[in-house]
């Protein structure tokens, strides 16, 4: 046969035609070396085992079209990003809305204290800008500082790893109410802190006020010309004035440890009781007379008029007015 094909074809065509036919192979092989390496990769991209150089055969490489296969895997993952990427998008809208309903202060920071999501009002309630607001530290923003202020409610939660309440935290003689709350991993690692503020400002002015007022009323009735008491449901007292104290001879620290019924006469005892819980009841009683007992077990007629207030709808405490009427 080689030599029919010699005599047909001569020594020179034959040459060439191995040559072609070892190009082909060649490229052959390398085409096969390429799908091979790219299969590869993908696969190791989707996590999976690569092939192995004894598998598969050539032809069923080529025949099966492993790239083709996993690139409609990958069109179908990229698909399903898409739609994973729109519902991330319409969460982070959500929580956008949200944070822009509250009346509070929030921003979430990551562990090295940077601003890392913040909400119209706490721009609002500090008076930031929201230029570089995320490249700034929450002491920067807020406390405009490169360190930590007294009483931290951030330092505190990465120290402790704990949730942190301040009731009353002050900056720029402004009042805030602060949580902080810590985000960990799976480690335990806080890997980010959600800080709360509530401008408390005019509820402390309201309830600096009203101790003021307060106050003003217990001078009053500490130095009235009459003896005042106020008497709590159980019959422990609440308050009596310097009168009161001077007539029946109890010091302030004494106070603590009366009942009501200590203080009135023996023979008086049960109808100051019964006047007592008709109070308790809602009843009224106009003008009360009764006997008080003094600390050194001296009898003191007096006489006035004693008021019930309520909160709820349940009695809080009741209030007289007395002066001795015989000594």
């Amino acid at each position: 046969m080689r030599s029919i094909i010699h005599k047909l074809f001569g020594e020179s065509e034959i040459e060439r035609l191995t040559a072609e036919n070892r190009s082909l192979r060649e490229a052959n092989f390398r085409q096969i070396e390429y799908i091979r390496k790219k299969t590869n990769q993908m696969l190791l991209l989707f996590g999976t085992l690569p092939i192995r150089p004894e598998e598969p055969a050539v032809e069923s490489l080529i025949d099966s079209d492993p790239i083709g296969v996993m690139t409609e895997s990958f069109i179908q993952i990229l698909e399903h990003e898409k739609h994973l990427n729109e519902r991330v998008r319409a969460a982070h809208d959500e929580t956008q809305a949200i944070l822009a309903s509250v009346g509070v202060g929030i921003m979430v920071l990551d562990s090295n204290m940077k601003i890392q999501i913040y909400n119209q009002r706490l721009l609002e309630m500090f008076s930031v800008a929201e230029e570089g607001l995320t490249e700034k530290t929450c002491c920067q923003a807020i406390c405009q500082t490169d360190s930590y202020p007294a009483n931290c409610a951030f330092e505190r939660v990465m120290n402790t790893r704990r949730p942190v309440h301040q009731v009353d935290w002050v900056m720029n003689k402004r009042h805030f109410e602060v949580s902080a709350v810590p985000v960990k991993n799976r480690f335990g690692d806080v890997t980010q802190v959600v800080m709360a503020y509530m401008d408390i400002t005019n509820r402390v002015k309201t309830e600096l006020h009203l101790r003021e007022k307060e106050q003003m009323y217990l001078d009053v009735f500490e130095n009235a010309g009459e003896m005042v008491q106020c008497v709590a449901p159980d019959g422990s007292f609440i308050f009596v004035n310097r009168l009161w104290r001077e007539n029946l001879g109890y010091s302030s620290d004494e106070i603590s440890g009366l009942k009501i019924w200590n203080i009135i006469a023996p023979e008086s005892r049960s109808v100051c009781m019964e006047h007592f819980g008709s109070l308790m009841k809602g009843e009224r009683l106009s003008e009360v007379e009764t006997v008080f007992f003094s600390k050194e077990c001296k009898e003191l007629p007096v006489k006035g008029h004693v008021t019930i207030s309520y909160s709820d709808g349940k009695p809080l405490a009741t209030f007289g007015m007395f002066h001795v009427t015989n000594t």
